[in-house]
């Protein structure tokens, strides 16, 4: 929830005007003094004391009492002053004080302690940065009540209530909830060898999938690989496409044990999420403990089917299977081999058999390799349960992705990857030995030679195993292998039935169809890559497409006289040289997405900037980790004479993306950093990152987008600093005004 409070601060951050800072921006318990006493043994009133220059929304402010037998009912607040805001339109905001009455519900019971946390958000007028939701507390001591208190609450706000269809009182009254509010998550152990984890997510808030995962905190237990469900696909500004969850989220997690008897068991949970209306929280990281019974020691219990991948995966997956199958045998390895396997099927040198009896041998034929395959596809999805634990890092990745490549190469002709050839004639011998023409022995004919025609297509058959692997599904892989052998078996059966017309010709086409597979392996490879190292993707990618334009004759001109295919392949091409090139450009921008390679914001903000960018944002500023390197970079600015300008970013800082797709594209920006400052960056994505924390401690930063600036001589110039965004005009008058004074 954090996550999406920032994303709104930094939206708020840009509506208000960045001005020079005269007076160093205080922290927020300063600003936001919280204070909070008993009125009666029903009430308690909250209040903030504001400083100067301050204000809190009245749409954020909520309460909880943390106590036995006590609620907290609809508070009330005085009335504030309106103030338009560029984002939310008209809101009520407060200074200098306010102060809310907080009415209780309780039980019968003697007098006792309580914690009152109180949640709000405030912000800076004169600087234009608004801080991330705060969460203050009191203890206070409420006197004895001896019967239930009657409602509090005025009729008039019951009948609003009543309107506004019983919501709870707390999530009306406030606009942007805590972290633990917006998203509450529940642990539960299932039995012994299964969590069950439940995400309740607040109305208008919602989760990243692809941010939310779990692993265990303890070493006798740990959280096996697991899927997530899928969930609602949206569209986002600067991040492009994801998928979010909405309202409630359950999903159960397989644990690995060492033992099997009864412990407890830690797991760290972190996820992200935001606010429809504006704000993301940073990352949560949150550990829960949760008592597992006794169990199966050392493998996790088997999750439904249905559970893991849906009735649509599940059939799409063997419809791609059967595909590649039936694409298999147009290929040289296996087309030319048709015509002798059918000889063989329906018997050497006997009278010829009727069509159907043809086709029923070749159907028996077909089966028999998909025995094999099938086999081959159970054993590699249950071995997945125990590979797949071992391929959730860099190096297991980048191992596999380097076979794929090696694989796509053996398809491009480079070399052949096939067995041994001692194996190869003991199975040919025994396969010639079996008696053709009869259903056991076409049968058994086929199980056997399904690892001699196997053998050809190898680099196909390993990546459907890979696929069986990854899913650790065993049905799932048995499924994808039956049906990439039946895929392949379909013109052998039509052959068998009479449909020998059906049946192409060989040539230099079928080489085209190996390089297609080569091409489509690459991809998975530079896909797998892509989620290791984020960075590189694009630029695989646009290699990968313009390579292969280029064989497709995109820079070649056509002969006069040339077939339509030729200028189909030649089209083809085009567009891939045309998508190659802007993937290279996104790469060279910072993009990651292969299908939104230069969003339109960043495309309309190039346009708009003055004379276009001149030089990546990436390759702009120097990036600084540690503490130690800020130092040095401040040493070699004051050796260079330069002032230096220090960004404070975060991934999930929609502002600092602004700022990056927009201002820092601007070429009149570019040219005064590279000529006269010394840009650096400070990554502070990571919330938890001890290192980022002190460079932020270092002059104070609270949250970013920050932009400081240091002169030649070392001294910080807080006239210049500023929290927010700016835009090209803005930013570039504040580094002339920098400049000026260095």
């Amino acid at each position: 929830m954090i996550t999406r409070i920032l994303l709104i601060s930094m939206l708020l951050w840009v509506a208000l005007p960045s001005v020079a800072q005269d007076d160093e921006l205080l922290e927020p318990e300063k600003a936001f003094a919280f204070s909070a006493a008993v009125v009666d043994a029903q009430t308690i009133e909250a209040t903030w004391k504001i400083a100067d220059g301050y204000y809190l929304y009245g749409s954020k402010f909520g309460f909880e009492v943390l106590g036995k037998g006590v609620e907290t009912g609809k508070f009330e607040l005085p009335p504030g002053k309106r103030k338009q805001d560029e984002f939310f339109g008209e809101v009520e905001i407060y200074t200098k004080s306010v102060t809310a009455r907080v009415p209780l519900k309780r039980t019968a019971g003697d007098t006792q302690s309580v914690t009152l946390r109180a949640s709000s958000q405030g912000c800076n007028e004169p600087i234009g940065v608004c801080y991330p939701p705060l969460t203050q507390e009191a203890q206070l001591t409420l006197a004895a009540v001896t019967t239930a208190p009657a409602a509090t609450a005025p009729a008039t706000i019951d009948s609003l209530k009543s309107l506004s269809g019983l919501l709870d009182q707390n999530a009306a009254g406030d606009e942007f909830l805590a972290p633990d509010d917006a998203f509450k998550l529940l642990l539960e152990a299932v039995d012994g060898n299964t969590l069950r984890a439940h995400f309740q997510i607040a109305d208008d808030y919602y989760l990243y999938r692809d941010k939310t995962s779990f692993r265990s905190g303890s070493d006798h237990a740990v959280v096996a690989p697991y899927t997530l469900p899928k969930g609602k696909e949206k569209i986002d500004e600067f991040f492009g496409k994801t998928e979010v969850y909405y309202g409630t989220v359950s999903f159960d997690l397989p644990v690995d044990r060492a033992s099997g008897a009864a412990a407890p068991m830690q797991v760290i949970a972190s996820y992200q999420g935001c606010a429809e209306k504006g704000i993301c929280y940073p990352p949560v990281n949150k550990t829960l403990e949760v008592s597992l019974p006794a169990g199966i020691a050392g493998a996790s219990q088997d999750i439904d089917t249905a559970k893991r991948v849906s009735a649509r995966e599940y059939l799409l997956a063997i419809l791609g299977a059967l595909g590649v199958g039936f694409l298999l045998t147009f290929t040289p390895c296996v087309l030319p081999m048709i015509p002798i396997l059918s000889s063989i099927i329906v018997g050497q040198g006997g009278a010829s058999p009727t069509h159907m009896r043809g086709g029923m041998l070749s159907t028996v034929y077909v089966l028999g390799t998909a025995v094999t395959y099938t086999a081959a596809g159970v054993l590699a999805g249950f071995s997945g349960n125990q590979l797949q634990a071992y391929f959730q890092n860099v190096w297991a990745i980048g191992i596999f992705s380097a076979i794929l490549v090696l694989l796509a190469l053996s398809m491009f002709g480079f070399y052949e990857i096939q067995m041994p050839s001692a194996v190869q004639s003991r199975l040919q011998s025994r396969s010639q030995s079996l008696q053709g023409g009869k259903f056991i022995g076409v049968f058994i004919m086929g199980i056997v030679s399904a690892l001699i025609v196997g053998a050809c297509a190898s680099p196909l058959l390993l990546s459907v195993l890979g696929l069986a692997i990854a899913s650790k599904d065993p049905v799932l892989g048995g499924w994808l292998m039956f049906a990439m052998a039946m895929g392949m078996g379909v013109v052998l059966i039509a052959v068998g039935f009479g449909a020998n017309f059906l049946l192409p010709r060989a040539g230099m086409w079928m080489d085209k169809v190996k390089y297609v597979f080569g091409v489509l392996l690459l991809g998975v490879a530079i896909y797998l890559l892509s989620l290791v190292l984020p960075e590189a993707g694009l630029f695989l990618w646009a290699a990968l497409l313009i390579i292969t334009s280029v064989y497709l004759g995109a820079l070649q001109g056509l002969p006069e006289g040339v077939s339509g295919w030729r200028y189909l392949w030649k089209g083809v091409g085009v567009f891939m040289l045309i998508w190659g090139v802007l993937a290279l450009l996104g790469g060279m921008a910072g993009e990651r997405d292969i299908l939104r390679p230069l969003p339109l914001n960043r495309i309309s903000a190039v346009s708009g900037s003055s004379g276009g960018a001149t030089v990546p944002v990436n390759v702009l500023f120097q990036s600084v980790k540690t503490v130690t390197q800020l130092d040095a970079a401040l040493t070699q600015a004051q050796s260079s004479g330069k002032p230096v300008v220090i960004d404070y970013y975060a991934d999930w800082c929609s502002y600092c993306v602004k700022m990056e797709s927009s201002t820092f594209v601007d070429a009149q920006v570019q040219t005064i950093l590279q000529n006269d400052f010394v840009a650096l960056k400070i990554d502070v994505t990571d919330p938890n990152d001890a290192d980022a924390n002190a460079l932020k401690k270092r002059y104070g930063v609270f949250a970013p987008p920050a932009y400081l600036f240091v002169s030649p001589d070392g001294r910080l110039l807080e006239q210049h600093n500023f929290y927010g965004y700016q835009s090209a005009e803005e930013f570039r008058t504040t580094l002339n005004n920098v400049r000026a004074e260095a």
